[in-house]
């Protein structure tokens, strides 16, 4: 039979018959008709459409280098939307563009650039084309989406409620709708959205993912297995769904069931970040870390953790990754982890480190190189501010290695035996003094701290509460109740009442930038309590008796992901489940030996 016409048979089989059989088929002519560019490309499309996009991309590059092919570079780049690889999309885009001036492709720039957080790059490509047709469904969902990013709801809303006008069947209007009411949490609004899109389109994947995750952040587990289950059987080569599938038995501590779909995630793509970093957060609440440490390394690619380091490229081609790091005599740098939260959690390794490597230099927060300098005195000229090495290309020349702080727990904690239970932050003697003294004026005993917000983080609304949810504990006798939360917060304080204790801020003290106060007012304290934020890491660096209330699992950090109410990160530190706390069920008074 005729080479083209043999796959031309093959290629309309594939569409109504066994797909992976046609596959092979298809494969086995390729094998012995390499050179063929036209074949090559119908193959790379036909893994892509089973998802054998390590495959795809390697026959999209081979294309592009050899002839320039605008179809495998569109191919190509939509590949990289779904790795969330923006960056690479972006640069195939530009350089498309630079060969014509395609408008669908112009558009895909605007929503590159969303995805990479330039919002108002996204806002002019979208604003160009609806200034020439204001119902320009595609212009009109990435603007929406514009908006969302933003936290400007209502636009989103209205753009997405009109996208709904000009078409009532839109899958991403109504998936954006979805979202947004949940992120409002208006849970039959969104759940309504999401049902809607589902009754449309039963049969697409995107849709019943979207909808299983929002059963899985609604604490509505089985139902959001059930609905991955299905997604699995419509796209069984999709390494992002068993993915979810496992976080969502994670949830549930069903880890035997969550390692089994995470290994069959990364069979489809060994080297996802996100598949690694959900197995690793499995291994390490089984404080299996030899294991958990292998895997958490993949939060180095991840889209969130590059957009967060502005230096990434160059950080990573001195990357360290041997396995032993003894009594290197190699320059290290330390770059820090991306939020304070998670820098001072990983600083608990830092003397395991400057006792075992003579020539390292480590970056910090601003608002933590005097806490650190001092609780590290015997190396306090090894601390500097962050990118005092980084950014400037002539030191960093210097360095023979990086490496990111959270990737020291695979030297120096492979078991629980390796973490420390002493505090490890030391106050500032003076401030600490003066801020006791401030306090004498505050006539009750009991001194208690309370945070109740977290900020900056995608699960920041899931991890926090209300001022209103604590209020039992400002009726306990002979007791001050400081705020220790940072960030805008006035105006719920302002409309709390209560008439036994009111909140008490200390003057000046500024609870964002002034880490030094903030750790001589927790050192000051009976007891503090908060959600996991940032000084909840501070107060167990300095062995302040915390009460953490832990998020819901899908929200919570491996580092208060446990199995009983202890972190090995902190011997001061205990943990509460939400809905225990949020049921009364703390009885406050036991710990203060009221």
């Amino acid at each position: 039979m005729n080479l083209n016409l043999q796959i031309n048979n093959l290629l309309k089989k594939f569409e109504s018959g066994n797909k992976l059989k046609i596959y092979k088929e298809l494969e086995k002519i390729f094998n012995k008709n390499k050179k063929n560019n036209l074949l090559r490309y119908n193959l790379a499309v036909i893994q892509q459409k089973l998802n054998l996009n390590t495959e795809a991309k390697s026959n999209y590059i081979y294309l592009i280098k050899l002839e320039k092919n605008i179809k495998s570079m569109i191919n190509l780049y939509n590949i990289y939307f779904i790795e969330e690889k923006y960056y690479e999309a972006l640069n195939l885009i530009n350089d498309i563009l630079e060969i014509q001036k395609f408008e669908s492709i112009h558009k895909d720039k605007a929503f590159a650039y969303l995805k990479l957080n330039n919002i108002q790059a996204s806002k002019d490509i979208c604003a160009h084309y609806l200034a020439k047709n204001n119902k320009d469904i595609a212009c009109l969902n990435i603007l929406g989406q514009c908006f969302f990013s933003e936290g400007n709801f209502k636009k989103a809303i209205k753009i997405f409620d009109d996208i709904l006008n000009i078409d009532s069947k839109n899958l991403s209007a109504l998936n954006s709708l979805g979202r947004i009411y949940h992120e409002k949490r208006d849970t039959k609004k969104a759940e309504k959205y999401f049902l809607d899109a589902l009754k449309i389109d039963g049969l697409s994947f995107q849709v019943i993912n979207n909808i299983a995750g929002f059963y899985r952040e609604e604490g509505k587990s089985n139902k959001a297995i059930k609905y991955y289950k299905k997604s699995i059987s419509l796209n069984p080569n999709n390494s992002y769904i068993y993915n979810n599938l496992s976080k969502t038995y994670f949830d549930l501590n069903r880890h035997d069931d969550a390692k089994e779909n995470s290994f069959k995630a990364l069979k489809l793509k060994p080297s996802d970040g996100d598949l690694q970093k959900t197995l690793s957060f499995i291994y390490l609440k089984d404080h299996d870390y030899e294991n958990g440490w292998n895997y958490f390394d993949g939060r180095l690619s991840l889209n969130d953790f590059i957009k967060k380091n502005e230096n990434i490229e160059k950080l990573n081609k001195k990357l360290f990754r041997k396995k032993i790091i003894n009594k290197s005599k190699n320059k290290f740098l330390i770059i820090r982890e991306q939020g304070v939260g998670d820098e001072i959690l990983y600083a608990s390794m830092y003397g395991d480190l400057l006792k075992n490597i003579e020539n390292v230099t480590i970056e910090c927060d601003p608002r933590l190189l005097s806490l650190f300098k001092r609780s590290f005195s015997e190396y306090s000229d090894r601390f500097v501010e962050l990118g005092n090495i980084s950014s400037e290309d002539y030191k960093l020349e210097k360095i023979d290695y990086v490496l990111y702080a959270g990737s020291l727990g695979k030297y120096y904690r492979k078991n629980l035996s390796n973490f420390i239970t002493e505090p490890f932050i030391k106050v500032d003697e003076e401030r600490y003094k003066k801020t006791q003294n401030e306090l004498l004026k505050y006539k009750k005993k009991y001194n208690i701290g309370l945070s109740w917000k977290s900020f900056n983080n995608r699960y920041a609304s899931d991890k926090s509460l209300h001022l209103n949810d604590f209020k039992d504990f400002f009726k306990l006798p002979n007791c001050n109740v400081f705020n220790l939360q940072y960030g805008d917060v006035a105006d719920e304080i302002n409309n709390f009442k209560n008439k036994k204790n009111e909140i008490l801020n200390i003057e000046e003290l500024d609870l964002y930038n002034d880490f030094e106060g903030i750790a001589s007012l927790l050192k000051s304290l009976d007891i503090f309590i908060t959600v996991s934020n940032s000084t909840a890491h501070l107060a167990g660096s300095l062995g302040v008796k915390t009460l953490l209330i832990k998020p819901d699992n899908y929200a919570l950090f491996h580092y208060w992901n446990q199995k009983n109410n202890k972190t090995p990160w902190y011997n001061s530190v205990e943990l509460i489940e939400r809905e225990s706390f949020l049921k009364g069920s703390i009885n406050l008074e036991n710990y203060l030996n009221l």
